[in-house]
């Protein structure tokens, strides 16, 4: 398999990631709509995951464009 092909794969993968850290977001709201105490922990995590998940694209993208 090709770089390029290995690394579409990887987007692939990506792209899967990115829906869990988007569900995970959604659930953070719901429970911060609902006051619950738990909802803090959770939000930290999410923007936590989602700053992971901004930089991880940025650089696949970067790899991508460069093969």
């Amino acid at each position: 398999m090709s770089l390029r092909e290995e690394l579409i794969d990887l987007d692939t993968a990506v792209n899967r990631l990115s829906q869990g850290v988007n569900a995970v977001g959604l659930m953070s709201m719901g429970l911060l709509q609902a006051r619950d105490p738990y909802a803090d922990g959770l939000d930290l995590l999410y923007n936590c995951m989602a700053e992971a998940d901004r930089e991880v694209r940025l650089r696949l993208n970067a790899c991508l464009d460069t093969v």
